[in-house]
């Protein structure tokens, strides 16, 4: 049986154009929802993913200006931030100005999708 969908002979995708018709367009969104003390502590997930994600999310963008992130949890980035050498935060300002990192959520976490009422959310991001 043939398999849906055959990548390039190449495997060099096309990244630069637009939609196409009659073609399938896929739109990734890579984004954070990093959990402040879910199953582990802050400072565990923290220095266990976080400060890595941001590592190399800053440093990916600034070498591809067509990459795009958005980092939601701010708490973390702060954290991160406080850390970080001038050099690391001029490139992270380049970034965010060049529009390739953007925050979205305006809270210090992100809210749980699954609250079941607005209350929830409203505490969450406040």
């Amino acid at each position: 049986k043939e398999p849906p969908y055959r990548p390039p002979k190449d495997w060099v995708y096309n990244t630069s154009s637009g939609p196409m018709e009659g073609k399938i367009n896929v739109h990734l969104v890579p984004h954070t929802h990093d959990d402040t003390g879910w199953q582990v502590t802050v400072d565990q997930y923290f220095f266990t993913n976080v400060y890595y994600i941001l590592d190399n999310v800053v440093r990916r963008l600034h070498e591809d200006p067509n990459r795009r992130f958005m980092y939601v949890e701010t708490g973390f980035f702060k954290r991160w931030w406080d850390q970080q050498p001038e050099s690391i935060k001029n490139m992270t300002r380049r970034v965010v100005q060049g529009g390739q990192l953007e925050f979205i959520n305006g809270g210090w976490c992100m809210h749980d999708e699954a609250s079941p009422y607005y209350v929830e959310m409203v505490d969450q991001t406040t």
